[in-house]
């Protein structure tokens, strides 16, 4: 089981998230995501992201979840890095641009793949219980993936995954 081991809130930049993406099911049986993680390796997404240099906001990897749809329960995911607002989009790439706003950001550390299902609900719980209110017409949530937080296990093996959630500034 992931617990929460840190917790906070800050201004965000506009930006622009950059890599490949997939749209995505809640009912679909299998998860396409770890094969879209491992194609983004393979062909070189990253080391193309890496070369643009002087746009890199983040180096850290992320996996973007946006364009939520209530209706069909489908949303997209982007495995790529957050970019400089405004910055080129290399041929082939998908991107998504974020306006200036406020997230709270949760460090969730556990087993890698309870981390996954576990980060929402206890960022989000935080978030509620610190008296912050999500701005739920952003449409997004990200995974960061921090080295070394996420790619050095710690001795239990466990890792901390970073999770973004916009909130309303207040």
């Amino acid at each position: 089981m992931s617990r929460l081991v840190n917790f906070q809130t800050k201004h965000m930049p506009a930006i622009r998230v950059i890599g490949k993406g997939i749209r995505m099911n809640m009912d679909m049986k299998e998860n396409p995501i770890p094969a879209l993680w491992e194609e983004c390796f393979a062909k070189g997404t990253f080391k193309a992201l890496e070369g643009m240099h002087g746009q890199i906001v983040e180096k850290d990897y992320v996996g973007l979840i946006c364009d939520w749809s209530k209706e069909t329960k489908a949303y997209t995911y982007i495995c790529g890095m957050i970019m400089n607002s405004g910055c080129p989009v290399p041929e082939g790439f998908t991107y998504r641009d974020f306006p200036t706003s406020a997230v709270a950001i949760g460090w969730v550390q556990g087993p890698e793949k309870d981390n996954y299902k576990d980060a929402h609900v206890l960022t989000l719980y935080e978030l509620e219980r610190r008296g912050f209110k999500t701005n739920d017409g952003a449409g997004w949530w990200m995974e960061l993936y921090n080295c070394p937080r996420f790619t050095q296990p710690q001795p239990n093996g466990e890792v901390i995954l970073d999770y973004y959630i916009p909130c309303l500034e207040g």
